[in-house]
């Protein structure tokens, strides 16, 4: 049987609901029993709770959403707790002040009555907010933590699944054939080009085992080994085939390893490549991305497709980027954008 979650909107709406008179009830019996004694004084408590309470739970929503931005709570638990108790009991001071004050005018309280209200609820306000906070908060780090465990595991194995396929790509046979064929021809017509071919396509295999492990290369790093696979392809696809580089290698940017190579064997994989359709790929950078474009000229029969690419890398990007990354699909051409990354 599936079960659905309460929504943060309804958990708001409860609060509403609920919080205010459970606590203005409960004061009240510690402070004033007798009050239970009359109607009157119980609606009294009930509307002054939720004049109180309604401000107090929504503007204690809205600082706990803007400080969940700023401070994480998995990131510095204690100093989360200190500024939430301090903005929070800061506001519900003031929140006291005002709807103590409209009282006194409303109900045509005297002044000394308004100090005594304040002075009294200000100690309750402080007492039950940081308790509230300190107990609330906490249950919210341990969720937090716990979810992020689970984060943490998913993520291993989705790092597993990327550097397979990534080395998947590298072994297959499709790949080594059409290598070692171009190799065995250049051998016979220049063999000064095959060894650069060879050198080339021992630097791929090697920088596939000395990175797949890593979860961030640098940008020149990754920038080496496109490069090398643009060589080797050439004597694949000719012309045919034409991958161009407008960026600036570098060792203060970096990228996940093997996120290139997987969007430029996506590319060759799901498109025609012939004298007639030309595929076109450009790797550029632009506005922190880096870019991977290609004109878009479908196959009619993808054979072993395979969509964990994208949804890989995009998983493992959102571990360690606020950016996203961006795919946009039209008729004339597939681009995706990945956020390059800056060690701190």
């Amino acid at each position: 049987m599936a079960y659905r979650k309460n929504s943060p909107d309804t958990g708001l709406i409860l609060r509403y609901i609920f919080a205010p008179p459970v606590i203005g009830l409960f004061i009240t019996i510690v402070t004033f029993p007798v009050a239970f004694k009359s109607i009157t004084m119980i609606a009294y408590v009930l509307f002054y709770s939720y004049c109180i309470g309604i401000p107090t739970v929504a503007l204690f929503a809205l600082t706990e959403k803007k400080l969940d931005r700023r401070y994480p709570w998995l990131q510095g638990p204690f100093k989360r707790l200190a500024i939430s108790v301090l903005i929070e009991v800061f506001l519900v001071l003031i929140i006291l002040v005002i709807v103590n004050i409209i009282f006194v005018i409303i109900f045509r309280e005297n002044i000394d009555a308004l100090i005594k209200k304040i002075a009294d609820g200000y100690l309750w306000a402080i007492s039950i907010t940081v308790i509230g906070i300190t107990l609330a908060n906490s249950a919210n780090f341990f969720k937090n933590w716990r979810q992020s465990a689970i984060n943490e595991e998913i993520l291993k194995r989705e790092k597993l699944a990327i550097e397979y396929e990534a080395l998947r790509n590298q072994v297959n046979p499709h790949f080594l054939f059409n290598s070692l064929t171009a190799l065995t021809t250049l051998v016979h017509q220049d063999p000064d080009k095959a060894v650069t071919f060879i050198r080339k396509f021992s630097d791929v295999y090697r920088y596939v085992l000395e990175n797949r492990d890593q979860d961030i290369v640098s940008l020149r790093s990754e920038i080496y080994l496109i490069k090398n696979m643009a060589y080797l392809y050439h004597y694949r696809h000719g012309d045919n085939l034409q991958i161009t580089f407008d960026i600036t290698p570098s060792d203060e940017k970096y990228i996940i390893p093997m996120a290139l190579q997987m969007l430029l064997e996506n590319a060759l994989k799901h498109n025609v490549i012939s004298e007639e359709k030309p595929l076109i790929v450009r790797i550029s950078e632009k506005d922190g991305y880096i870019e991977v474009w290609n004109n878009l000229q479908p196959k009619s029969n993808i054979s072993d497709s395979n969509r964990v690419g994208l949804s890989n890398i995009s998983l493992r990007y959102s571990y360690l980027s606020d950016k996203e990354v961006l795919v946009e699909k039209t008729g004339e051409y597939f681009r995706v954008r990945i956020p390059i990354l800056y060690q701190s």
